[in-house]
């Protein structure tokens, strides 16, 4: 017969300072943190539970009047963009985002920067569209591409 299997209790802690804190107590000469979203910096400090001595904070290389932010509910032939779990992996979403997107890259100069739901419905949809379909081929091309 099968074995009955039993319950799993896990404790996780998501405090960063504890980690830091173990590394500081091994006498680390450098602790390096980067990031481009680190900011503002004292907040990082406290929740890492250390004081840098040396931090460089450079100004967004983006200016605000090149930035448009905004959430586009229906695509370029009426059909819903909802990324709901239940829609994620329907074909006629699929191809009404992709063709929004392409649409949309015809005529916004420089580029669109896209935010999928995560990595796993990015890779569907960029596989469906015809791009590559594994992370080291994505940027084959030096990131000039549409993909």
């Amino acid at each position: 017969g099968s074995k009955e299997q039993g319950r799993t209790l896990s404790f996780w802690c998501f405090a960063p300072s504890l980690s830091m804190r173990e590394l500081s107590s091994l006498n680390v000469r450098s602790i390096i943190v980067t990031s481009g979203t680190l900011s503002p910096l004292p907040s990082y400090s406290l929740e890492l539970g250390l004081n840098f001595a040396h931090q460089l904070e450079n100004p967004h290389i983006i200016n605000s009047h090149q930035i448009h932010v905004g959430v586009i509910g229906r695509g370029v032939s009426g059909k819903s963009l909802s990324s709901s779990y239940q829609r994620r992996d329907d074909p006629e979403y699929v191809a009404e985002l992709g063709n929004t997107l392409a649409s949309l890259a015809r005529v916004v100069p420089g580029g669109l920067l896209v935010f999928f739901p995560s990595y796993g419905v990015m890779d569907r949809c960029v596989e469906r569209w015809g791009g590559p379909s594994t992370w080291k081929g994505r940027y084959s091309d030096g990131g000039k591409g549409f993909f």
